[in-house]
């Protein structure tokens, strides 16, 4: 990776799934994704539009019209700054500044050479001052790419290290991961608003007493309870989608930027380091913990259904089979 000759081979179009064992066309990997965050964005304004008509039925059935429309914008707004500002929210929350080229020109042309591997443009690239080792990717599509990386990683990784670890984080880019990730993260953040307002309301304002019969009262109370237990599961189901997702991603990203750099082995050392890593862990904001290299969360069980990664053993043994 340290060159680029002109008659070097590109990157296959498809890789082989390192779950199943099937070949997946990275093509329609992308494909899928694109369509994926526009169908998300679409079952967002469906549902909140639901949940929004089950405020009206418990609340005040004479202006559902105006829960439906508020929960649609709510909805549509979530959708549009996921797209828009997801990348930057991410940065700023762990507080990434731009790399500077004479600073940190050892990080740029790696990524430089990465980028020439993947056949992608030039991703802006961040640094994070934090000793423990790891790296993000950001960004809605490969022209409006963003990657950041530690300190700490730059300082223990040799080049064929950082090379593989920057080439994981440019397949997200790449497969249209991070903005599918995004749109999830958006819809998951909107059932909880919403949740949190409707159980503020509940607290201190009570159900609307409009309807004094007892067919409307029924009606009322129907409307109460589908709307808590929809309010209560489809955060969770959400969740676990998302994490299920994020963990079939890492695979993923694993295998198609082991084709980048064509060096399985340096990207599984890599990961082997940020394993037997014993420093101080990063303090990172919850939200953005799935985007990482590895789970920032050092104690967390990789094996738990909570866990936003696959167990590292298992990746590095899947990369030194490849």
């Amino acid at each position: 990776m340290t060159t680029a000759p002109a008659d070097r081979p590109r990157i296959p179009d498809a890789i082989t799934d390192p779950l199943s064992g099937r070949r997946i066309s990275l093509l329609d990997w992308q494909a899928a994704n694109r369509r994926a965050s526009w169908l998300l964005a679409g079952f967002m304004v469906l549902l909140l539009g639901g949940i929004g008509y089950l405020v009206a039925l418990a609340f005040d059935p004479g202006a559902a019209w105006t829960f439906i429309v508020i929960a649609a914008v709510m909805a549509i707004g979530q959708s549009l700054a996921a797209y828009w500002f997801s990348d930057k929210l991410a940065l700023a929350v762990s507080g990434a500044r731009p790399a500077n080229k004479d600073e940190h020109r050892y990080l740029v042309n790696v990524t430089e050479a990465v980028a020439i591997g993947a056949g992608v443009p030039m991703p802006k690239i961040y640094v994070i001052d934090n000793p423990a080792p790891n790296a993000f990717a950001t960004g809605r599509d490969p022209r409006h790419g963003a990657i950041a990386v530690t300190t700490g990683l730059m300082s223990i990784l040799d080049r064929q290290e950082l090379e593989g670890v920057v080439a994981h984080e440019m397949a997200h880019v790449k497969n249209y991961d991070i903005r599918f990730a995004s749109m999830l993260a958006a819809t998951v953040g909107a059932i909880v608003l919403l949740r949190d307002v409707i159980l503020r309301g509940l607290r201190f304002g009570g159900r609307s007493r409009r309807s004094s019969s007892s067919g409307g009262g029924r009606g009322q109370a129907i409307a109460m309870v589908l709307l808590i237990v929809l309010l209560i599961l489809a955060p969770i189901l959400a969740t676990l989608v998302r994490l299920a997702v994020s963990r079939r991603r890492e695979y993923l990203a694993d295998a198609t930027g082991a084709y980048i750099t064509r060096n399985p082995d340096g990207l599984a050392s890599a990961l082997a380091k940020l394993r037997d890593y014993r420093g101080t862990p990063m303090q990172v904001s919850e939200g953005v913990q799935h985007m990482y290299f590895t789970n920032p969360v050092a104690k967390l069980n990789a094996l738990s259904w909570l866990a936003t990664h696959p167990p590292i053993d298992d990746r590095i043994s899947r990369l030194r089979r490849m």
